[in-house]
This record gives C-alpha cells, sequence and structure tokens, in this order.
C-alpha cells in the first residue's frame, strides 16, 4: 500500500496538494515529508476513488494532467448487484471522460460490509443487496477492464486519515458513526481486515442492545443505538416526537433535555465502544468520523465519558476529511494498484 516514500506512480504529491486546495486538507503546515522522486511527474494516469453507501454514490478521479480533482455523487440503485457494479463502471467512465483520459484509471472502491478476500463476496452490507453471492471485484473487473481494489469503506476511511494527514503515525482506528456503525483499523502502516474481512465489524458488539434478540442480528446491538436511526428512536421514546438525527442534534443545542439526553447517551457508548478497541489493539489514536461521528457535539460527549474512565490518556479526535474520508482513503489505495502492496 502507498505510503510516504514508497509512491512509485509521483502521484503523492500533487494529489495531496489538489485535496489541500480543494480545501479537504488544512493548506498550512500539513506538507508531508516526501522524497524528491515522489515528485518526479512521470505518471499521467489519472486514479478514481469510489465511496458506496447504500444511499449515495461518491466517486472522484484525480486528474494530474490538469491537477484537479472531479466528482459525481448518485443515489445508490437500489436494485444492488449487478445494477450497482454497472453503475460503479458508468460513474468511472463518466469521470474519465470529463478528464480527456483515453486510459483506464486505477480504481479503488470503498464499501460497507465485509470484502472476503478469497471470494469477492461483500458480507454483512445489507443496504447492498446481492453483493454477499458474487465475486464484486471480478464482475468490475470486466466492466471496468482492470482489477480495482475493494475494500471496507471504514478502513479505507482510517488510510486516508493515516496517508494524508502528516504524522499520522503506524496505529490507528476509525470509528465511523452515520447511517450506521463501522471501524477502519491502521495497524503497523497497512489496513487491517482479519482473515474474512470481518475485523472491525463493531456493530456487532455485545453491548446497547440485546445481542441476543433476533431483531438486532442484522444491524447489531451496538448499531441499533448508536447510529442515525438509533438517535431517531431513542428520541422517540424519551420525547414521544420523531425526529431525523440532525434535528435532535439541533435541538440539543436549543437545550432540549430529551435530546440532550440522546447525545450523552451517544457519547457513553462510544466510549465504551473504544474502550473495547483498545483492549483489543491499543491504537495510538482514535478518529470520529461520518456525519454523526465527525460532529463537534459527538467527539466531546465521548471525550467526557472517556474522561471517567481514562482521563487524559486517550487521543481521540474528529475526522480530518468528515464525509469524504472513505473517498479519500480509496484515493490514496488507488495509488498503488499491486495488491501483494495492500
Amino acid at each position: 500500500m502507498v505510503m510516504p516514500g514508497t509512491d512509485r506512480t509521483g502521484l503523492a504529491g500533487p494529489l495531496r496538494r489538489a485535496l489541500a486546495e480543494a480545501g479537504w486538507l488544512p493548506s498550512s503546515g500539513a506538507e508531508p515529508a516526501l522524497p524528491d522522486q515522489v515528485f518526479r511527474g512521470d505518471a499521467a494516469e489519472p486514479v478514481v476513488g469510489v465511496d458506496l453507501g447504500g444511499t449515495k454514490l461518491h466517486a472522484v478521479l484525480y486528474d494530474p494532467a490538469r491537477h484537479r480533482l472531479l466528482d459525481r455523487v448518485e443515489r445508490t440503485d437500489p436494485r444492488g448487484g449487478t445494477a450497482v457494479t454497472s453503475q460503479i463502471a458508468q460513474l468511472v467512465a463518466s469521470l474519465t471522460a470529463a478528464a480527456g483520459s483515453a486510459g483506464r484509471p486505477r480504481v479503488a472502491v470503498g464499501c460497507p460490509g465485509a470484502p472476503d478476500p478469497v471470494t469477492g463476496a461483500v458480507g454483512h452490507a445489507p443496504n447492498i443487496p446481492g453483493w454477499d453471492r458474487m465475486n464484486v471485484p471480478a464482475d468490475l473487473e470486466a466492466r471496468l477492464g482492470t482489477r480495482p481494489l475493494v475494500h471496507n469503506d471504514a478502513n479505507l476511511a482510517a488510510w486516508g486519515e493515516h496517508v494524508w494527514q502528516p504524522g499520522g503515525g503506524g496505529e490507528l482506528a476509525f470509528v465511523a458513526v452515520g447511517t450506521g456503525v463501522g471501524l477502519g483499523l491502521v495497524l503497523g502502516g497497512r489496513m487491517h481486515a482479519g482473515s474474512r474481512g470481518l475485523a472491525g465489524e463493531v456493530a456487532d458488539l455485545p453491548f446497547g442492545a440485546d445481542p441476543f434478540d433476533r431483531a438486532n442480528l442484522v444491524h447489531g446491538p451496538l448499531e441499533q443505538q448508536v447510529s442515525g436511526g438509533g438517535i431517531e428512536r431513542r428520541y422517540h421514546e424519551l420525547a414521544g416526537l420523531r425526529r431525523p438525527a440532525p434535528e435532535v442534534f439541533a435541538a440539543a443545542a436549543g437545550g432540549d433535555g430529551a435530546a440532550a439526553q440522546v447525545l450523552d447517551e451517544l457519547g457513553r457508548l462510544l466510549a465504551l465502544a473504544i474502550r473495547a478497541i483498545r483492549a483489543i489493539v491499543d491504537p495510538a489514536t482514535f478518529v470520529l468520523g461520518g456525519g454523526i461521528g465527525s460532529r463537534p457535539e459527538t467527539l466531546a460527549a465521548t471525550r467526557r465519558w472517556l474522561t471517567v474512565t481514562e482521563g487524559e490518556s486517550l487521543q481521540v479526535r474528529a475526522s480530518t476529511f468528515g464525509t469524504r474520508a472513505a473517498v479519500a482513503g480509496a484515493l490514496a489505495a488507488a495509488l498503488e494498484s499491486n495488491r501483494s502492496k495492500v
């Protein structure tokens, strides 16, 4: 996998500058120490990062010839299966045409669930029906004309925070909270997915809801509470009103006691999850990301509960990229197409 000083394409430095110029990264004091050979400029092929979610598909192409980022966002095809792989291929083709490139870009795809490195099937992804019964990389290769990398989206988010943040360190855990909850791990300077791609499936942690209740077996007991839907359900239980998660956050800021309790409970459960993760892999840094996890209120509530048991010993911060973390990591992964390096 691409690391500072090992990029053989010459794109890492220019791409990082493009991310900064686009406002994805801090522009001052953020340039990593990359050797001079990284800036050879002898590679003109674009790279594409894709972030696939249950409702949204976001693809970004970096065009080195014009030093710019091009992106497209679409609603994910609800039919799943080959309809989604076809949608991804069409999106990549559209971006490539817009960039004026005749070649095939290197592509990395981040998706929910657990991509199996042997079969190519993607399990634990109920929002993408059919991917658990097909070889996703092989199907995409047939459509793209080149073999893509397919990783769990939280792992790619962790990779993006690790690669593009100066001094990111070798041990990092990215806790993604949005429509669902996930965990991406960078251990020893490498993405860690486990033998079957299941490492980091923290939705299955046995707290937050009854782990033996069959109703919690699809999304996982922790995800039932720590997610956008969980926030909405808990607020309804306390206040008798139905509000989407963003409105619950706004209500808490306006002094709504029930909303404030919901956010406090969210922070408590995330603190428990972080303590469980630390007990197993002990990363140097925890990053909270996703549409809910990257909010300052979530970070503050989580830190309050961690302080009760951990003091100031744990390094927990919000994501640099916010909702773009997975696609930023996919761009980093696409820089290196040799799968043996991943």
